[in-house]
């Protein structure tokens, strides 16, 4: 199974889906670093991102993220044919 990663965004309110943001292949080392996610880990969780890791996520992905009403995770989803 091919994996990509998405750091995905979920409105506090509704508790759907907001917003997410493709993560680069070259780049998911250093996302999981940033999660926090241990190399004995296999990755195939959904990592909650925290407010002092949204700005490096942020950095990372050269865009803006807002932090207002969202929550964030990295997370793991199955390659498109």
């Amino acid at each position: 199974m091919a994996l990509i990663h998405e750091v995905t965004g979920y409105d506090r309110q509704i508790r759907r889906l907001a917003v997410s943001y493709d993560v680069p292949e070259r780049k998911i080392a250093l996302f999981k670093k940033i999660a926090g996610i241990g190399s004995s880990d296999d990755g195939l969780g959904s990592y909650p991102l925290g407010p002092t890791q949204i700005p490096q996520i942020a950095k990372a992905l050269k865009t803006e993220i807002e932090q207002g009403g969202c929550d964030y995770f990295l997370e793991p989803f199955e390659k498109p044919r």
